[in-house]
């Protein structure tokens, strides 16, 4: 996870949708491409982990399938 990632995780989780999207901006110096470019980064890094962890029976089973 890159140092920037990290950075996101320190913010605090508002109500307020836009004050925590200034605050992602602001860690990531202003520049919004960076800010985004963090969020997918760490969104990816997210997914990895949870596949990791996932059991292989329950991917195949899968939550809509039930009878």
């Amino acid at each position: 996870m890159s140092r920037l990632a990290e950075k996101f995780l320190d913010l605090p989780l508002a109500d307020d949708l836009d004050a925590a999207v200034d605050a992602a901006i602001h860690a990531a110096g202003g520049d919004e491409r960076t800010a985004i470019r963090a969020v997918i980064l760490g969104q990816r890094n997210l997914m990895e982990a949870y596949a990791g962890v996932i059991s292989a029976g329950y991917v195949r089973r899968g939550a809509g399938k039930r009878s």
